[in-house]
């Protein structure tokens, strides 16, 4: 207790927020899971759980597991929860796929939660069982009849990035969606599948026995690496992507407006707990591998992965089978004509020239409405924008001078 005083007295002198280090003390944390039991999210979660809780020096911690619509629902939950930072969660990369789609049913917006830390990359490969016939990824492309892969369900990164990858590189495979957990490989032991796209680290145990083996990954240091069998500009961009996403991994997330200093606390154990011999004995007996990184890092690159240009875009909606969206780009005008109907601005790396309507595009700037003749070349701006119209006409610009 005087321990809790001392930290209050503290935060009050140094006109700081009342929580602080020792925070956590007494106190129980609800960890969000947003898989079935068993799986590899399940065990990465629970092994980090475990060893946060006793950093910060909680009372324990409740794993709640909350699968289905593609780790939504379990999202959704760690995004509604309250944001005293005593909720947190791990769900997988799929969800930035299906903001970037504007997916129905998600609740929140991946750039404001509140990012606490990555435990590991999360490297992918193409696994095939022993009985498929298939030895090799040159095998795999040189079929002339389609073979089963499974995959997770609609939304997952599994679903994703398995129609991205038949699409980029031309492959004659029909994807069987809906196994979850571990139940891609008993497909494939049972011979209603002959492979399917997953994590290294999941997959491993499944050619360590002898049941499988990889044919190409993408990240990681494993050979060879599928990027090496991409002939078109579009399937290196798909490679690249998923790459991108592979990098992030395993990562652990708060609601959205948990106090800075609760925060700093969170991520300061978090890290801790990343170079704790116990902890890297244990995930090594495991076989979880860990590549650890900072919850300000993180939130770095979800932003980054976010911002995809128009083509991209194209490509992934286009996989998936679903109308190309709009587009949620931020940066600075870039240009603006004498009439300001016609505006350049930055989306993902690419230059876009858009033709801004004085009736339709709502125009914002420093939170008040404003026209298109108040706009200025440098202003920062939050830009929704149409690619489907020929004019990339803006829905919305919130700009700030």
């Amino acid at each position: 207790m005087n321990k809790v005083l001392l930290t209050a007295a503290a935060a009050l002198c140094l006109g700081l927020p009342v929580m602080a280090d020792g925070y956590y003390e007494g106190q129980t944390i609800k960890y969000i899971i947003a898989t079935n039991p068993g799986g590899n999210y399940d065990a990465y979660g629970r092994l980090v759980g475990q060893y946060l809780a006793e950093e910060l020096g909680a009372d324990g911690i409740l794993y709640v597991n909350l699968p289905g619509a593609g780790h939504i629902i379990g999202a959704n939950t760690l995004a509604a929860a309250d944001p005293d930072g005593l909720t947190i969660g791990t769900f997988n990369t799929g969800l930035i796929y299906s903001q970037i789609l504007q997916r129905e049913g998600m609740n929140f917006d991946l750039n404001d939660l509140s990012w606490v830390g990555k435990a590991a990359a999360d490297a992918r490969a193409f696994v095939v069982s022993n009985d498929s016939g298939i030895e090799s990824f040159e095998d795999l492309q040189a079929v002339t009849e389609p073979v089963l892969f499974a995959a997770s369900g609609v939304g997952s990164a599994s679903n994703t990035e398995t129609r991205l990858l038949i699409d980029g590189l031309d492959l004659m495979v029909t994807m069987i969606p809906g196994y979850g957990g571990n139940e891609g490989e008993m497909a494939m032991l049972r011979g209603e599948v002959v492979g399917m796209l997953g994590s290294v680290g999941a997959l491993q145990p499944f050619v360590d026995t002898d049941n499988g083996h990889f044919i190409a990954t993408i990240g990681g240091t494993a050979q060879p690496q599928m990027i090496d069998f991409a002939t078109t500009d579009k399937a290196r961009t798909i490679i690249s992507l998923i790459d991108a996403m592979s990098n992030m991994g395993r990562m652990t997330a708060a609601p959205a407006g948990v106090d800075p200093v609760v925060l700093e606390e969170l991520r300061t154990a978090y890290m801790a707990v990343m170079v704790d011999p116990a902890f890297l004995a244990t995930a090594e007996r495991l076989g979880l591998s860990i590549e650890p990184a900072r919850g300000d890092v993180v939130a770095a690159s979800v932003n980054a992965a976010l911002q995809q240009s128009p083509e991209t875009i194209e490509i992934i909606a286009t996989a998936v089978n679903v109308e190309i969206p709009t587009i949620h780009t931020a940066g600075p005008i870039l240009a603006l004509d004498e009439s300001h109907r016609q505006v350049e601005f930055n989306a993902g790396g690419t230059l876009i020239s858009a033709k801004i309507s004085g009736s339709r595009t709502i125009i914002t700037i420093d939170g008040a409405e404003a026209d298109r003749d108040q706009l200025e070349v440098g202003m920062e701006c939050e830009i929704e924008f149409d690619p489907n119209d020929e004019n990339n006409e803006p829905k919305v610009m919130a700009c700030m001078r």
